[in-house]
């Protein structure tokens, strides 16, 4: 199978978009507006930071791409370094899977960082990084062990390291733990993520489950990049939601419902518990 890897432009930001957008899903207006909320934050990365995604192609059909970003632009993370990449996903549609293509792309990448590069004014990286963060639908921590990455200390949401220089693995890629903070509040604030197309069908998905519970409730949304003051502010560095000053982080569905569940109805909590006892 012949595949082609291309660097993100203007002219092919759609591509990118495409190449992890099932096309059932191309309809559904959550999407369609998550897509939109995408291609903007692309945009703005790519005129002020550069390509920042590889797509591969098949025959001139997207099937898959990598995201990344220089760590030290990324405004939610007090990072230290200024030779770090992250990596924001990786994705190779279903069909395609088992060609190699998500290794081809997570190669590219890596001999393009070897190299000086405008990312790090013209030096080699020397580090790149990714979540270790586990979540329902989301693997992607478990694929980046299979190609070489290892576990450091500090923040999950920079977990993951792949060492392009001679340090060692266990050295700690110097970003502040996420860990975040409670706060006196009422409502809903839900902190997400630009960077997937799948933040405003979460959110709405959010916004239902909020709304079955408690009808009467404040929702209010945080992108944490154009919001990266508010996030900081509460150490939020990855999606997170919060319900009464309670951060709840998602894992899986059932487990996220009641964690909403017992913060948007702490005195029905307190009975339970008082009947259980």
């Amino acid at each position: 199978m012949e595949v082609v890897l291309r660097s993100l432009s203007e002219d092919n930001i759609d591509d990118a978009l495409l190449a992890c957008t099932p096309e059932n899903m191309l309809c559904d207006p959550y999407c369609r507006k998550g897509l939109d909320v995408r291609k903007e934050w692309m945009l703005r990365l790519h005129k002020t930071v550069g390509p920042c995604c590889k797509i591969a192609y098949v025959k001139d059909v997207p099937v898959g791409m990598i995201q990344f970003n220089p760590m030290h632009r990324i405004p939610y993370f007090v990072a230290k370094r200024r030779d770090a990449l992250y990596i924001h996903c990786i994705f190779v549609k279903k069909v395609f899977r088992g060609n190699g293509i998500g290794y081809r792309l997570l190669q590219s990448l890596i001999d393009d960082m070897k190299k000086p590069n405008p990312y790090f004014e013209e030096q080699p990286c020397r580090v790149l990084v990714t979540t270790a963060r586990q979540r329902q639908a989301f693997r992607q921590p478990s694929y980046f062990r299979l190609k070489g990455f290892s576990q450091t200390s500090g923040n999950i949401d920079a977990g993951l390291v792949y060492w392009l220089s001679q340090e060692k693995p266990s050295e700690s890629v110097e970003v502040e733990s996420s860990c975040p903070l409670q706060v006196e509040e009422k409502g809903v604030k839900i902190f997400y993520d630009p960077c997937c197309q799948w933040c405003v069908y979460i959110n709405e998905g959010i916004k239902k489950r909020v709304n079955e519970i408690r009808p009467d409730t404040l929702i209010e949304e945080f992108d944490i990049w154009k919001d990266s003051k508010e996030a900081l502010k509460r150490g939020v560095t990855s999606r997170t939601t919060y319900v009464n000053g309670k951060p709840i982080h998602f894992k899986d569905s059932e487990q996220f419902r009641e964690d909403l569940r017992k913060a948007l109805l702490p005195e029905n909590s307190s009975k339970m518990n008082e009947k259980l006892g």
